[in-house]
């Protein structure tokens, strides 16, 4: 699996997509600081929602290889700002969760807000159910 950052607002799914893909039990559990898992890092919300963290998903953005932008599909305000992927070297993909509980409309727009943050790839997934999991697993592989 390629070295991967995940980087997605409060509540969006980061660490139970985590849980997910390592085969772990999904249950919930706060991120309250960075850690590494296995190839991924983990980061809490509140990197990407209070400016002052920012800086640090940039660095840590210099360890891996693919960033990846989470967005839920139940929150209808973007996390992300307009061109946020250019703030990273590694290539970004975008990935919106919670599809599951979603309507199709709702993932839609969590999939544009993806695509206005620079994301040119965009999968939708279900940590919950495992809905769209293979296809990021043979993306990331």
């Amino acid at each position: 699996m390629k070295r991967l950052l995940l980087v997605g607002g409060v509540g969006c799914g980061k660490t139970t997509l985590l849980q997910r893909l390592e085969g772990r039990e999904i249950r919930y559990a706060k991120t309250g600081e960075m850690y590494t898992s296995g190839c991924v890092i983990d980061t809490p919300g509140e990197y990407l929602e209070l400016p002052w963290f920012k800086h640090a998903l940039r660095l840590a953005s210099f360890e891996v290889e693919l960033v990846v932008l989470l967005a839920s599909a139940t929150v209808t305000e973007s996390r992300f700002q307009p061109g946020f992927t250019t703030f990273f070297m590694p290539p970004s993909l975008g990935v919106v969760t919670k599809v599951d509980i979603a309507s199709p409309a709702e993932v839609k727009v969590a999939g544009d807000h993806l695509r206005l943050a620079g994301a040119t790839e965009i999968l939708e997934v279900s940590a919950v159910t495992g809905a769209g999991i293979a296809g990021l697993v043979a993306r990331i592989a």
